[in-house]
């Protein structure tokens, strides 16, 4: 399964979101009424409208209601309005750690249902798996995926001949090679708020760290190592800082908006751009006629250890307290049966592939689809981070490197400082 265009999830690596509006007390009766709370995606159709509808259909004397808030808003009160006794049946949350509002913090919180023994959660392994699933429970039913690669354009590279880079050393030649003819290699801004720091940073660490050590992310989950502490990470930083040094990024990144930089791409201003394959929508707003595609960001120099990160980032949970816990997970069980088409409304791509062996990339990312079928991926790395500040450490210690007011050993030992053993 492939797909002809992104959606532009609302995925910022960095903040996760869960619920505003619910209804009912605890136990696990019902009368009927499902309750859904998701936070609006603010761009075209939502399945999760077309899912309630149907289930309804499929259903009869089932009332679904879709409770939707502004994405900024979600994530305030979600924790609240779970551990009281206003709880949605269903609600719709960013899957693994990093902050508050993800599964697995709510998980560990005992603010989520087991939803083990869904006929669906055979199928939740690999990626899916680490961030949906604990000590031998489903948390939640990944609904969509990402992976993080390069976007560029191919028309662009033919007529500046310039050829896709396979190693980090052909990623610096191209910078020099554009530095001072009034275009930037990369696409990037750092102004507050914006994740493009950290998707690149994730897609060096993904080679540097995760190539030798697919267990790393475990690891530190466990404190059997910390970031300054790993060779990797502290490469993955070095590296990123000398791609400053060679003039990848528009010297001013740091008062650069996402989607100014973003729009810098299709305008043809800079050549590439790192970021995941869900933000297609973000990079086309420059030109809505341009041609791109994807390719592996190389984070070393032997192509064969280059990884993706990749993992599902959104998925539908059962609240611990909700009302009809019976009739909130046969509506799971029935999104999870028509998944695959469900992500045809929003081309977005299925949290759960749509077989064996589907990499589920779309048509553009299909250079990306060689490492996923061969297992050369690497999570998205702070779904893995307990604390959200560790992200916003990383956040803000790159900014601080790109001014020259940090090394990458600080933003490393800043990145620990904030480590917490449990979710605050």
């Amino acid at each position: 399964m492939t797909r002809t265009n992104g959606v532009l999830l609302p995925l910022a690596l960095s903040a996760s979101l869960l619920l505003t509006a619910g209804c009912g007390g605890a136990g696990s009766g019902g009368d009927g009424e499902l309750r859904v709370a998701a936070w609006d995606t603010g761009q075209g159709k939502d399945p999760l409208d077309t899912a309630a509808a149907e289930f309804e259909k499929a259903n009869a004397g089932v009332k679904v209601t879709v409770q939707k808030t502004p994405y900024t808003q979600y994530s305030e009160t979600l924790r609240r309005q779970l551990s009281g006794n206003q709880v949605p049946d269903v609600a719709r949350m960013l899957l693994g750690y990093g902050d508050a509002g993800n599964a697995l913090v709510l998980a560990d919180k005992g603010l989520v249902a087991d939803l083990s023994g869904a006929p669906w959660t055979n199928l939740v392994v690999g990626p899916g798996a680490a961030v949906s699933k604990k000590e031998g429970k489903t948390y939640a039913l990944p609904v969509d995926s990402t992976s993080i690669g390069v976007f560029y354009n191919p028309d662009t590279f033919k007529k500046r001949d310039l050829r896709v880079p396979e190693t980090f050393g052909d990623v610096l030649a191209i910078c020099r090679e554009t530095a001072g003819d009034g275009t930037v290699a990369f696409a990037f801004g750092a102004q507050q708020g914006s994740a493009m720091a950290r998707w690149a940073v994730f897609a060096l660490a993904a080679s540097t760290v995760f190539a030798d050590n697919p267990r790393a992310g475990e690891q530190r989950v466990k404190g059997e190592t910390t970031f300054a502490g790993t060779p990797g990470w502290k490469k993955a930083i070095e590296r990123f800082s000398t791609m400053k040094d060679e003039g990848c990024f528009d010297k001013s990144a740091t008062g650069v908006s996402q989607e100014a930089a973003a729009r810098s791409l299709g305008q043809g201003k800079s050549l590439m751009a790192i970021a995941p394959t869900a933000t297609m929508p973000l990079f086309m707003a420059g030109d809505p006629e341009a041609r791109l595609a994807m390719f592996a960001f190389p984070g070393g120099d032997d192509p064969s250890a280059v990884r993706v990160p990749s993992a599902p980032v959104s998925g539908l949970a059962v609240p611990g307290k909700a009302a009809n816990r019976g009739l909130a997970r046969k509506f799971l069980d029935f999104y999870a049966k028509n998944r695959v088409r469900y992500s045809e409304i929003d081309d977005s791509i299925p949290g759960i592939p749509a077989s064996k062996d589907d990499p589920g990339v779309p048509d553009y990312a299909e250079a990306l689809a060689p490492y996923l079928t061969a297992g050369k991926t690497a999570p998205i790395m702070d779904q893995n981070w307990l604390n959200p500040e560790v992200g916003t450490r990383l956040d803000s210690g790159v900014t601080k490197l790109l001014l020259g007011k940090e090394t990458p050993e600080g933003v490393l030992k800043g990145m620990d400082e904030a480590w917490t053993p449990t979710a605050p």
